[in-house]
């Protein structure tokens, strides 16, 4: 009798751990949000800003690591070989739908599992100070009428390219393209006279604008601006073209059901926080909350569009 008893208190015990972790078990430990940027960026801001009041709302602290590199491809290949145990969180924006389609690469969106969209935020066109153009129509109109002359510094295969590939589409223009890194780097080749427009997110450009340094010509977006609604769209301004930073968070594939849905009730709940709301607003950061099917179907319309403008310029690597 005691033999049977002890024989079935075993199988039950190996039952138990072989069930998955009951709901309310969750977090048990630090959860890290990997950013594939420097510090300082859109990215990293925002990331860091919604892990601070995170953890009002989980009992254990969030905590963000900066893995650069490869146009963050680095922190992709990082969150997608971390054990999918709901405790690594990857935090990016459709530029993963970018550099796959022009570099090799043993990642793309679809290697993860996403949670949910948090925020976004918009790119603009700008110019420096002594720039005679004072609206998109104007720079646009004397860029196409000589060809090569006027310097686009990008990023390539990152979101700056893409974003000019869609104002090129939208407007025929052909400036010289100047390989460069990140909206700091393209903000000083306009303010050295080693660019004469370019686009960056708003946030990044907003300080030299006020200061005087920099003219913004138009929001990137399909709507301007919050926080400087007498800034028209690229779109307002006849110009179809239109992309926003759309950070979202992620998990690696086959992550517990329960993380997933844990950290999506936070992430509500953090975007109604009105102190997050505040730090958020002052980067210039819109809380964008879309749950997982929202989230998906948006990201596969950005993907499908990206391949199409890579289609178009013969930039899709080959297999």
């Amino acid at each position: 009798m005691r033999k049977g008893f002890i024989v079935l208190t075993c199988v039950l015990a190996i039952c138990c751990l072989a069930l998955p972790a009951l709901a309310g078990s969750y977090p048990e430990k630090p959860i890290q949000v990997i950013v594939p940027y420097k510090p300082g960026g859109g990215s990293d801001v925002s990331a860091r800003i919604v892990a601070e009041h995170l953890k009002k709302y989980l009992p254990q602290p969030v905590v963000v690591t900066n893995i650069s590199g490869s146009a963050g491809g680095m922190g992709a290949m990082a969150a997608m070989k971390s054990r999918p145990d709901g405790y690594t969180v990857f935090w990016e924006h459709p530029t993963m739908t970018m550099t796959p389609l022009v570099r090799k690469t043993k990642y793309s969106w679809k290697s993860f599992d996403p949670v949910c969209m948090v925020a976004s935020a918009p790119m603009c066109l700008i110019v420096p100070k002594d720039s005679p153009w004072k609206t998109s129509q104007e720079a646009f109109a004397a860029i196409k009428a000589a060809p090569g002359k006027y310097r686009f510094p990008m990023a390539m295969a990152g979101v700056s390219q893409f974003v000019y590939l869609y104002i090129q589409d939208a407007t025929g223009i052909e400036p010289l393209a100047i390989p460069t890194t990140g909206d700091k780097n393209r903000i000083l080749s306009l303010l050295g006279g080693n660019g004469d427009i370019t686009c960056v997110t708003f946030s990044a450009a907003l300080p030299y604008a006020k200061s005087g340094d920099l003219r913004i010509l138009g929001i990137v977006s399909d709507a301007r601006s919050p926080f400087a609604p007498d800034v028209p769209t690229l779109k307002e301004q006849g110009v179809d073209a239109a992309y926003d930073f759309l950070y979202t968070a992620w998990l690696p594939k086959g992550s517990p059901k329960e993380a997933a849905e844990t950290l999506k009730a936070a992430f509500q709940k953090v975007l109604g926080d009105q102190d997050c709301l505040s730090a958020l607003a002052e980067q210039c950061i819109v809380p964008n909350y879309k749950d997982t099917p929202e989230t998906i179907a948006i990201w596969e319309a950005q993907s499908r569009l990206n391949e199409e403008v890579a289609k178009r310029h013969n930039l899709l690597i080959q297999e």
